[in-house]
């Protein structure tokens, strides 16, 4: 069975993706929402890696671009490496803090940080220990790639045909992400004209681990209207 259209919903990378596909196969997409990660228009004259320059927050993404170097940083002690990623809102003032900028003139992401970084609540041993095997054997350079591979990704959106992303959008935006600021959502409105917003100013980076049930509320609530102007769900026949 193929289903003709989806619902996309993705977070950071995943936020970027979703929009990319609403962007390029709209025929395909039926609704589109994104945490935190906001539709930022791409300029032809600039490649991603130079605009970076200009954004000291995303300084981390320039020192992801040297193969070996960040994969031996964060591979060197895989328990420290989520420790240190993942942390909540209310977490962020009483942690030692992570700075994206600097990175490269510091010479590393975790430059600085103590060897011992406490759990987060919200993260389980449990799912420390998951995160942890999966990374063991095939490290970071995969996850990496998608950094060093920016400026190809752009060539390639500048190749396609793309308009704007009609179909209906959801953008939720976190108060307390140190990086990708909700004020970088502004404007999104003339990209998106059928954009609906939600806000959490309490939660971190990430959101539907930070706040679940506040994330859920605001995505069920789109999503039901969503669905419900829409009408049932249609399938193609199977081929």
């Amino acid at each position: 069975m193929v289903i003709p259209q989806v619902t996309l919903v993705g977070h950071d990378w995943g936020g970027a993706l979703v929009w990319t596909m609403a962007q390029y196969h709209p025929e395909r997409v039926r609704a589109v929402a994104s945490l935190n990660t906001p539709l930022l228009p791409a300029d032809p004259s600039d490649p991603p890696a130079q605009k970076l320059k200009d954004i000291p927050i995303f300084d981390y993404q320039l020192y992801f671009q040297k193969p070996g170097a960040a994969e031996a940083e964060l591979e060197k002690d895989l328990e420290r490496t989520f420790k240190i990623f993942f942390f909540s809102g209310a977490e962020t003032a009483s942690r030692p803090p992570l700075s994206t900028a600097g990175v490269c003139a510091r010479g590393g992401l975790f430059v600085g940080l103590p060897d011992d970084i406490s759990r987060s609540t919200m993260l389980t041993e449990a799912d420390l220990q998951y995160y942890v095997s999966r990374f063991r054997d095939g490290g970071f350079r995969r996850p990496l790639n998608w950094y060093r591979n920016q400026d190809e990704n752009w060539k390639w959106m500048f190749s396609q045909p793309k308009g704007k992303v009609l179909m209906p959008a959801l953008m939720v935006t976190a108060g307390k992400d140190p990086v990708l600021l909700p004020s970088l959502s502004s404007g999104m409105d003339d990209l998106v004209p059928n954009l609906t917003r939600g806000h959490i100013e309490d939660s971190g980076h990430w959101t539907q681990m930070d706040k679940p049930v506040e994330t859920n509320n605001i995505l069920i609530s789109w999503l039901k209207e969503v669905h419900r102007k829409a009408g049932a769900v249609t399938m193609a026949p199977k081929l």
